[in-house]
């Protein structure tokens, strides 16, 4: 695709994160709104203390207005997905990528392009790729992880203990039936541990949020799909929700546009990237930052099982770290092209000799 494409394409988002209070609808202002409260009131940024404080106690720190809280949003992950593209080493994109490359930029620019708690995980995920040929990429990543784990978003470090476990270990680990385990174990774990600490469910936190929720507001809210109660219940529950994200039908068929291109570019962007990196030589002798890429999106779509209280906010949850999907995406396809047949061409070889090498050679003609 020509520059002047991407130009015009980028120059409509920057438009649509600048205007955003009047070009989006109310619903995509909800965080927004709490931020701008907060920011007249927070007195403290602390450790897992609220989430909306820390932001909101951030920017007022920073003295940054609305606005230019909405530019370092939309060119945090502008820059991210544009840089995730160059890095992967692709000369060139297909249609469908250059299509859910498109979707992904408009995802974060409506999502991100605004006071959010995005705007941290976006700049985080920059600052991961830069750093992606470091011999101490996993260290950077674990720390921006676990930045993020303790001010912003708790259950992130649910999220960073089976990437890392993941990661160091043996490549049968990554193979499709032992990731399908390892959720299990994960869910499991994390139930025992809910009933253990709190006397809850494993989707109490989901329950929650959705208590004072009307269906009627929020048409892709997350059920129970199986009643129960109980831990093989609440283990079946989030492993069918997890099915849910890898095939999003319920965003295909929530009767909402924006959330119905959501569920099939989600759908194309995922099914693309597993089939691409599951081959036995991506995952059994991986580039170090594919294979980190790979484990903590494996990790990242198991915990939002958990917590994710509707479909649409796994979309918004999802944008942030779109960069990464893009790149293991075309990294992935970019290991595939030399296995195809290729025309090799040939250039004849000529041999260049002295003065002793012709004696020698025209003394011995014919010999």
């Amino acid at each position: 695709m020509s520059a002047t494409t991407w130009l015009l394409l980028l120059a409509l988002l920057c438009f649509v994160s600048i205007a955003h209070e009047t070009v989006l609808p109310a619903k995509f202002l909800l965080d927004e709104q709490v931020i701008l409260e907060r920011m007249l009131t927070v007195s403290r940024f602390e450790a897992f203390g609220d989430s909306f404080d820390n932001l909101a106690w951030t920017f007022r720190s920073l003295g940054i207005s609305t606005p230019g809280i909405s530019l370092i949003g939309f060119f945090a992950s502008t820059v991210g997905l544009v840089l995730a593209i160059w890095r992967s080493g692709v000369a060139s994109l297909t249609y469908m990528e250059f299509l859910l490359a498109c979707f992904w930029l408009f995802a974060q620019t409506v999502y991100i392009g605004m006071p959010s708690k995005e705007i941290v995980i976006s700049l985080a995920v920059l600052f991961i790729l830069q750093c992606k040929d470091s011999r101490f990429i996993v260290v950077v990543f674990t720390a921006c992880v676990a930045l993020v784990a303790i001010f912003f978003r708790t259950y992130w470090a649910i999220t960073l203990v089976p990437a890392l476990l993941l990661y160091f270990g043996p490549a049968v680990l990554r193979r499709p039936p032992f990731l399908a385990l390892l959720a299990v174990i994960l869910f499991a774990c994390v139930a025992a541990n809910f009933r253990m600490q709190y006397g809850e469910t494993l989707d109490f936190a989901r329950q929650m949020v959705n208590e004072s929720r009307d269906p009627s507001e929020v048409g892709s809210l997350i059920v129970q799909i199986i009643p129960g109660g109980n831990m093989v219940s609440d283990v079946t529950n989030a492993m069918l929700i997890l099915g849910t994200f890898l095939l999003p039908l319920p965003l295909v068929l929530s009767g909402v546009a924006t959330q119905t291109i959501g569920g099939i570019c989600t759908f194309f962007t995922l099914a693309s990237m597993f089939s691409r990196y599951q081959r036995r030589g991506a995952v059994a002798a991986p580039d170090r930052f594919e294979k980190l890429c790979f484990c903590f999106i494996v990790s990242f779509l198991a915990t939002q099982a958990i917590f994710e209280p509707d479909y649409g906010s796994f979309l918004r949850h999802l944008s942030p770290i779109s960069p990464l999907l893009m790149y293991l995406l075309l990294s992935s396809r970019l290991e595939r092209e030399p296995d195809a047949p290729h025309v090799t061409t040939t250039r004849p070889v000529r041999f260049h000799f002295g003065q002793p090498e012709r004696r020698w050679l025209r003394f011995h003609d014919g010999q």
